[in-house]
């Protein structure tokens, strides 16, 4: 350990002598490349900060107004600008899904499959969701339209690492509260994304044709969300 010490005092001690060195012809220039910036060819990005609303557009009945999704589209990526008003962004992000039912149903976890039903007989409904969480792969074109005003394209592909059930509810003067973690979903998805986008602020819709959760486990559905993203 002392010695990494050392030798990282000596690197760091060094390098300012390293860059004021001279040769036979002048002076040593460091060229330190803008990779944060947004010039033309590629350059390490970071942004795309979502806030939306989650549906199923097929197979739950999802309040989509109290369902959220959440996430950044790019940790940690890169651009590559054109120079002509295109530009390709691709990275690692994550995201999570919150799908809530609505007040009347809930999600039962029963023998190692998902079903929706009732509430038991004299309970009082609080709240019934299934959460995925994913790292996320976008792969997303745009094309400047006039000064600040962009529109985008592309794919996002998830890695859908966890998912659970929570579902709440009054009954008897008790709070019950039913939860799983082992929930089937589909390992791996891809979603369409489509957004515009003026500044650094946007508006987006985000569709999937996969399956969120295994079919011989729980419910056939796709999802549907769309939102607003800053930063991207």
């Amino acid at each position: 350990m002392r010695r990494w010490l050392v030798i990282l005092c000596v690197a760091l001690l060094g390098a300012p002598m390293a860059m004021g060195a001279t040769s036979d012809d002048g002076p040593i220039e460091v060229d330190w490349y803008p990779l944060f910036t947004d010039s033309v060819g590629w350059n390490i990005y970071s942004g795309g900060f979502v806030i939306g609303w989650v549906n199923a557009p097929s197979g739950l009945d999802v309040d989509m107004g109290h369902s959220m999704e959440l996430g950044w589209l790019n940790v940690a990526g890169a651009k590559f600008n054109t120079g002509h008003g295109q530009r390709i962004t691709m990275g690692v992000g994550i995201d999570w899904r919150n799908y809530k039912l609505h007040r009347g149903t809930r999600f039962v976890w029963d023998d190692d499959r998902i079903t929706v039903g009732d509430y038991p007989a004299a309970a009082v409904p609080r709240s019934s969701r299934l959460k995925v969480f994913s790292l996320t792969m976008p792969v997303i074109f745009r094309q400047r339209l006039v000064d600040k005003v962009d529109l985008m394209a592309g794919a996002i592909v998830n890695f859908n690492v966890h998912g659970s059930l929570e579902t709440v509810y009054d009954l008897d003067g008790e709070k019950i509260t039913e939860r799983t973690t082992c929930i089937h979903q589909v390992p791996v998805t891809v979603d369409l994304f489509a957004g515009v986008k003026w500044s650094c602020l946007g508006a987006y819709v985000r569709y999937s044709p996969c399956h969120v959760l295994r079919e011989d486990h729980a419910p056939a559905f796709t999802s549907f969300s769309t939102g607003l993203f800053l930063g991207f």
